[in-house]
């Protein structure tokens, strides 16, 4: 049966275990990093389940699965250790600008700022998405130019808006089956371009309303959206302004771009009429795509019990279980006198009611006294553990606001 992420996973996050099998030369590593949610409303800036989304997309692609991919996944943000990307193939970011995070997870620390520099000269694929290429200073402009082939300055102009998007680079691997289209998301006024080498693949008829926080408008002109980037040492870039809702990845137009620029990137050939993926799309600007099948009813003597250093863990519901594609529910058990790992979730709360036992629960710099009945909402990003006080097992039954839910431990 299919295992969610343990309650601890390391700060470097592999989403789904890959078979130890023998790949051909040709199979590409896919390393796709996210970060945590930055300041915005529900599916907004939602990187950490926009890298996950990413992930099942490609798995659920037949032009994908014909390569065999690696897969390797950081909701989080960067790995700690560079070195678990040396083979990557291509690097997918889709991150806030400057790729803020915690623990060294950010873009622009000096372990991730050295691993980009020797993937990029070793011509490795780099994808952007959204503000991943957004930059406060000069020195990070530089860098990213040269990962990019562009960059953005932070506080410069952008809309929401449904924007009419049209194909310009009709030519480019990157826009092989993708036409002209309407499209809800943030579009920048100004971004800039390296003179040689970028080919721009979308151009979205936009206007500004906000610069530096503040708002103001002008008229709607077109802008380059997405773009492709031969490097002038070798490897191929891709960049993909949009992206500010998590359904960017529904709308069809989008979905195969963003799937044919990561292919590209990788070096493989796209097909003639784009990359697929098997997953629902979205029938119109901000609506919905139809939900996915799920189970209705799944049996007690299905759940696995996963046995940990501290207790025992059971999960009902979440979305790799295929029977919730929104939540993911739960029940842990710790022993006597034992505590789970101190860790964090960058993609969703957690509610905990304690239906046996006396705990000590740490939410952040606080500690709680917990008995049977009691019940504490944990926000996502917020450091937690549980510790058993009392003298029987604790058992703990536990949810989250994401079918897809992850831990990094502290």
């Amino acid at each position: 049966m299919a295992r969610l992420r343990n309650i601890l996973v390391p700060a470097a996050v592999v989403l789904l275990a890959v078979p130890a099998v023998a790949r051909p030369a040709t199979a590409p590593t896919i390393v796709l990093i996210g970060g945590e949610r930055q300041g915005a409303d529900q599916g907004q800036h939602d990187f950490p389940n926009g890298v996950i989304k990413l992930e099942r997309l490609i798995r659920a692609s037949p032009d994908f699965a014909r390569l065999n991919p690696v897969i390797r996944t950081y909701p989080g943000g960067f790995p700690r250790d560079p070195a678990e990307i040396d083979d990557a193939s291509v690097v997918v970011l889709y991150q806030a600008p400057q790729g803020e995070n915690r623990d060294g997870g950010s873009l622009f620390s000096p372990a991730a700022r050295g691993q980009m520099d020797r993937l990029a000269a070793r011509g490795v694929g780099l994808v952007a998405l959204h503000q991943a290429m957004t930059v406060a200073d000069a020195g990070q402009a530089t860098a990213t130019q040269n990962w990019l082939g562009a960059s953005r300055a932070a506080g410069s102009g952008w809309s929401i808006e449904i924007a009419p998007v049209a194909v310009v680079g009709k030519a480019h691997p990157v826009a092989k089956g993708i036409g002209d289209f309407n499209h809800l998301d943030e579009y920048y006024a100004a971004i800039d371009f390296r003179s040689a080498g970028v080919t721009p693949i979308l151009s979205a008829r936009a206007h500004v309303q906000y610069r530096s926080g503040a708002p103001v408008y002008e008229d709607a002109r077109p802008g380059v959206a997405a773009w492709a980037y031969e490097r002038p040492g070798g490897g191929r870039s891709f960049g993909y302004a949009g992206g500010h809702f998590l359904s960017f990845l529904d709308q069809p137009q989008v979905r195969r771009m963003v799937l044919n620029a990561i292919l590209w990137s990788s070096g493989h050939p796209v097909p003639e009429g784009g990359v697929s993926a098997t997953l629902p799309e979205a029938p119109a600007p901000g609506v919905a795509p139809p939900p996915e099948p799920q189970l209705i009813v799944r049996a007690g003597s299905e759940v696995t019990v996963e046995k940990t250093p501290w207790g025992q863990l059971e999960w009902f519901a979440h979305r790799s279980l295929g029977n919730a594609s929104h939540l993911t529910t739960g029940r842990a058990t710790i022993r006597p006198g034992d505590a789970n790992p101190p860790h964090w979730h960058p993609n969703c709360d957690e509610v905990l009611y304690v239906a046996q036992g006396r705990i000590m629960h740490r939410v952040g710099d606080k500690e709680y006294e917990m008995r049977a009945g009691d019940t504490v909402m944990i926000p996502e990003g917020t450091v937690h553990n549980a510790r058993n006080i009392g003298t029987e097992d604790a058992v703990l039954m536990v949810s989250f606001n994401s079918a897809d839910r992850v831990a990094i431990g502290e």
